[in-house]
C-alpha cells in the first residue's frame, strides 16, 4: 500500500447519461459504477463547456460506491422514497444518488459548512435531475424534526487518511488524537441522525480513511448501541472491494483502482423514537403554467423565488418542504416572475428533459462559449431581439437576452470561469 501511494492518483468521471449518449475515449470503466469512467491523464476540466453544464461529474472512483448500493436498496423501498446525502458538498455522491433514484423519489442534500453550501447546489442544478431540495442543517436537527428517511447517507468527517496520496498535507495534519476526535464525532453524528431514519430504513456509513478505529470499531459500537443490524449489501463490483469484517467493504489504494474509502449499511430495527419539531416552513405551489418546464415538473413560489421538482407526488414534496430543517433550496431554481412575465433560471437550460424548442437558439463557437462561460458579453450582430437559449456543440449551456448591439449574458456571476482559455476540451466526445 505504501508503494501505491506513490504513484499518481487515478483520474475518473461519471457521465450523465440523461443528457449525453457520449463517453471519454481511450477510457476504462470503473467497475462498481454503470457509467464510471478512468481516464488516462487528468485534462483541464474547468476548459471543457460540456463538464460546465453536468454532462459529466469529475469523482473520485471508489466513492463512487454510494450510489450503487443505494440503487440496490432502493429495490426494497416503496415509492416515493426519501433519501438524505447528510454531508453532500462538494456534490459527487448527490450527483450520483440523484441519478439512480426512481421517478417520485427525493433526495435532501444537506451541507452544514456554510461556506461549501452553494457548491452543493450548484452542482445540483447543473446536473439537472431535479429532483432534489437542498438544506443546511446539523444532523441533530433532523433527529429532532418530523422528518423520516429511508436512506441516510452519511459520508462523515474523518482523519482523511485516503487522501494522503492527493494531498501531502493531510499527512502533516495527522495524528493519533485526531483519529480518536473523528470517531467520536462520526458517533455523535450518526447517534443524532438516527430517529430520522424510517423504521426499517437504511444508514449507509463511509469514510475515506483505513483506521479501524474510525470504520469497522465505529460500526460495530454503533450497531450494538442502536440496535441496528449491519448487511452486506449485494453491489455492483462488490468483489473488487477487501472486508476484514462481513458487511464491511474497503478500497485500498494496491487493491483498488481508487483512493482509500470504507462503507457499510446499517438497518434501523424497531420503531425508535422521534420528536417534534417547532413550527414549519410555510411554502405556496403555484397553479401558473410555464410553458417551458418539462412536463410532470411542479413548482413552488418563496420569496426567493420560483422552484421546480420533478415529480409525480408533488404533495410529498410540499409536505417535505414543511418538515425539514434549514432550507436553503427547495429544489431546482426555475426563476422568477416580473411584471407577469416568467424570466427562467439558468437551470432551467440544464435540466436533463428540458423543452429544447421553446426558446430560439444562439449558437456558440468555441471561443465564444468559453467568453460566455467568463460571463463576458457577446455581440448582437445580427439584431437579434429576446432571450435566446445557449447552445454549443448540441449542448445546451444557458440563457442570454437581447440589447441592442450586445448579448446580455445570464450565466451565473458566482459560476463564471476566472481563467482565460480560447479553446475548449473535449474530455467526452
Amino acid at each position: 500500500m505504501l508503494e501505491a501511494l506513490q504513484t499518481p492518483a487515478p483520474v475518473s468521471i461519471r457521465v450523465n447519461t440523461q443528457k449525453t449518449g457520449l463517453k471519454p475515449t481511450s477510457a476504462s470503466a470503473v467497475p462498481w459504477c454503470e457509467h464510471g469512467y478512468y481516464l488516462p491523464e487528468r485534462p483541464l476540466f474547468a476548459a471543457d463547456p460540456a463538464f460546465h453544464a453536468g454532462h459529466y461529474y469529475v469523482q473520485e472512483a471508489a466513492s463512487m460506491v454510494e450510489g450503487s448500493i443505494v440503487k440496490g436498496l432502493l429495490a426494497a423501498l416503496p415509492e416515493t422514497a426519501i433519501i438524505l446525502d447528510l454531508c453532500a458538498a462538494p456534490g459527487g455522491k448527490s450527483t450520483h444518488v440523484a441519478s439512480v433514484l426512481r421517478e417520485g423519489d427525493i433526495l435532501v442534500a444537506n451541507e452544514v459548512i456554510g461556506t461549501r453550501t452553494p457548491i452543493l447546489s450548484e452542482n445540483l442544478c447543473k446536473w439537472g435531475a431535479a429532483n432534489h431540495i437542498v438544506t443546511k442543517a446539523d444532523a441533530s436537527r433532523f433527529g429532532n424534526s418530523e422528518a423520516h428517511f429511508d436512506i441516510v447517507v452519511a459520508d462523515l468527517p474523518c482523519s482523511g487518511e485516503g487522501m494522503f496520496r492527493k494531498d501531502p498535507a493531510a499527512i502533516n495534519e495527522w495524528s493519533e488524537n485526531n483519529v480518536k476526535l473523528c470517531a467520536e464525532r462520526q458517533q455523535r453524528i450518526v447517534t443524532d441522525i438516527w430517529p430520522a431514519i424510517a423504521p426499517g430504513g437504511y444508514l449507509i456509513y463511509s469514510t475515506c480513511t483505513f483506521n479501524t478505529a474510525e470504520n469497522e470499531d465505529n460500526v460495530n459500537k454503533l450497531a450494538a448501541d442502536l440496535g441496528a443490524n449491519i448487511l452486506q449489501p449485494d453491489f455492483l463490483g462488490k468483489e473488487a472491494f477487501y472486508s476484514l469484517q462481513e458487511g464491511m467493504y474497503r478500497a485500498l489504494p494496491h487493491k483498488t483502482m481508487g483512493e482509500g474509502f470504507f462503507v457499510a449499511v446499517m438497518q434501523k430495527t424497531g420503531a425508535g423514537s422521534k420528536a417534534k419539531s417547532h413550527g414549519k416552513q410555510r411554502i405556496k405551489a403555484t397553479s401558473a403554467t410555464f410553458a417551458g418546464l418539462p412536463q410532470n415538473m411542479h413548482a413552488v413560489e418563496t420569496p426567493q423565488g420560483l422552484w421546480g421538482m420533478f415529480t409525480p407526488n408533488p404533495d410529498a414534496w410540499h409536505q417535505l418542504l414543511a418538515e425539514l430543517p434549514g432550507i436553503y433550496a427547495a429544489g431546482t431554481p426555475i426563476g422568477q416572475v416580473f411584471h407577469g412575465k416568467w424570466k427562467p433560471d439558468t437551470a432551467v437550460a440544464l435540466l436533463q428533459h428540458g423543452k429544447s424548442g421553446e426558446w430560439p437558439e444562439l449558437i456558440l463557437n468555441n471561443a465564444e462559449v468559453m467568453a460566455f462561460l467568463r460571463r463576458e458579453s457577446l455581440p448582437n450582430t445580427n439584431r437579434k431581439e429576446g432571450l435566446h437559449r445557449v447552445v454549443w456543440n448540441d449542448v445546451s449551456m444557458g440563457f442570454v437576452n437581447a440589447n441592442r448591439h450586445q448579448w446580455n449574458n445570464l450565466w451565473p456571476m458566482e459560476w463564471r470561469l476566472r481563467m482565460r482559455v480560447s479553446e475548449p476540451v473535449r474530455v467526452i466526445c
